[in-house]
């Protein structure tokens, strides 16, 4: 067992929105192994260091507040491990936050509720954007199937909104929105805009944080409707 582990919040910027997950994977070792930190890693003939995120970033978005946990085989001061961390890093891949978590803690994946996104829509009126936004927000149900390849999944969209919102930019719209995001379906932003705003090109989607599990009332009124409650 993993003598400690750290919950680490990094941001995602714009040079290296388009590096796989996998790439994101390998530069955080890279860097946690450059920094001299004692990286766990599991057992048998193909060894994997102990990182784990909440949620993959799609390629392509950006991400303001990610995260990811590290297993260290020794404790290290919290100050310390984000100190040497943060050296190896850079402003593309940058640190955020880091806590302290038990080393027997449940994985970031298993907890996440929701992911929270930013949308850019370039020449979209911000009257008609508020307009159709209120008019989704409205209903109680939205059936959307989403296509993707050569397969196809019918959901309710409107369930998987918990909100919604349209604010003005230069040229257009920024769409903030909170999206299921747990283990029984992982809604995702550009099918929302493909429901509400059809032909439309995003400039930009940018994922501004995750929520993961924790006891509340909002969250037992989702579990109960769906939505939360007014």
């Amino acid at each position: 067992m993993s003598a400690q582990r750290f919950r680490v919040l990094f941001r995602k910027g714009e040079r290296v929105r388009y590096i796989s997950h996998l790439d994101v994977l390998r530069a955080w070792e890279r860097a946690i192994r450059r920094a001299g930190l004692p990286l766990s890693y599991s057992q048998g003939f193909t060894p994997h260091p102990k990182i784990a995120f909440a949620s993959p970033l799609p390629l392509g978005f950006m991400g303001e507040a990610e995260v990811m946990d590290v297993s260290l085989d020794e404790m290290v001061p919290i100050a310390d491990f984000r100190c040497r961390l943060a050296a190896e890093t850079t402003e593309d891949l940058a640190i955020i936050d880091v806590e302290e978590m038990a080393a027997t803690a449940s994985a970031p994946q298993s907890l996440l509720l929701w992911a929270d996104y930013r949308v850019e829509l370039p020449g979209v009126a911000l009257d008609a954007a508020r307009r159709v936004v209120a008019e989704f927000m409205a209903r109680s149900e939205f059936s959307w199937t989403e296509e993707k390849k050569e397969k196809s999944r019918t959901y309710d969209l409107r369930t998987a909104v918990a909100s919604l919102s349209a604010e003005p930019i230069d040229g257009g719209v920024s769409l903030a929105m909170r999206l299921q995001a747990d283990q029984e379906m992982t809604a995702r932003p550009e099918q929302v805009v493909a429901a509400l705003f059809p032909g439309c090109e995003t400039a930009g989607i940018t994922r501004t944080g995750l929520v993961l599990d924790e006891q509340s009332p909002a969250r037992e009124a989702w579990k109960r409707k769906g939505q939360f409650e007014s």
